[in-house]
């Protein structure tokens, strides 16, 4: 992947595992949720790509087009679970730039699956088909998934993480090499990214114009027509004005 590519990445995680029962079930998609969000982002010319895993929801954009992306999913979201219980704990967690290609890698050599066991090698799979059928990945978005794609090869050939009578002592000690293939991955887009600054610094080379992440700003559906106010944080859903008053 290219720098620019990776730094343009956003990730946006709901985790169910911190959600009631209840309400884990009306934050979980189903197949024509994802499709319907899909829909909506295609037709908004928002890039999005939905992995369901079995742990958590993880919504995948970029910084530029995140807005789009995710307000009305969230809002969605939030009517949806704003009056059953537990709603002030479900946990939600951003990522921008390697952090995100780092957390898809990590579930895609089955790293994230080593404690229960469940893989989410389809779900990343099945993310990646239904956002290329709908229109919805930009390059960057699709560079990351052909490169959480070829990772999955590689655990698969070079550990036996995902083995279907593995137990938690076996996968325990397979991490290790699902470890070292994460951080060669990693490794070899680090050097890419180093090799494409040194490309674009080179002389006769103009400089690409790069906004400073700290300059952009949070995503929030606080607009005057918006009748939801959400601001994605760390670790919560509940609207702004509800966040303070506790």
């Amino acid at each position: 992947m290219a720098s620019a590519s990776t730094q343009s990445l956003h990730l946006l995680s709901i985790h169910l595992a911190s959600a009631p029962s209840g309400l884990r079930a009306a934050l979980a998609f189903c197949r024509e949720d994802v499709e319907h969000w899909l829909k909506r982002a295609a037709v908004a010319g928002a890039p999005l790509a939905i992995v369901c895993g079995p742990e958590s929801v993880d919504l995948y954009s970029t910084e530029a087009g995140r807005r789009l992306a995710y307000k009305p999913l969230l809002e969605s979201l939030w009517s949806l679970g704003r009056n059953l219980e537990g709603v002030d704990r479900v946990r939600t967690t951003e990522a921008r730039g390697h952090e995100v290609v780092r957390h898809l890698l990590r579930q895609a050599t089955g790293l994230a699956s080593t404690e229960h066991g469940l893989s989410y090698e389809g779900c990343i799979a099945e993310a990646w088909d239904r956002a290329a059928q709908h229109g919805t990945l930009c390059d960057s978005l699709c560079e990351l998934f052909q490169l959480a794609h070829a990772t999955a090869d590689r655990s698969h050939a070079e550990t036996e993480l995902s083995a279907p009578n593995s137990t938690r002592a076996s996968r325990q000690i397979e991490a290790l090499s699902a470890e070292r293939i994460l951080e060669e991955e990693l490794t070899a887009l680090r050097i890419a990214a180093a090799n494409d600054v040194r490309a674009s610094t080179a002389p006769g080379v103009a400089n690409a114009e790069h906004r400073p992440s700290s300059l952009l700003p949070t995503y929030a559906a606080n607009e005057p027509s918006s009748s939801v106010r959400i601001r994605i944080s760390p670790f919560s859903l509940l609207p702004v004005p509800e966040r303070h008053s506790g």
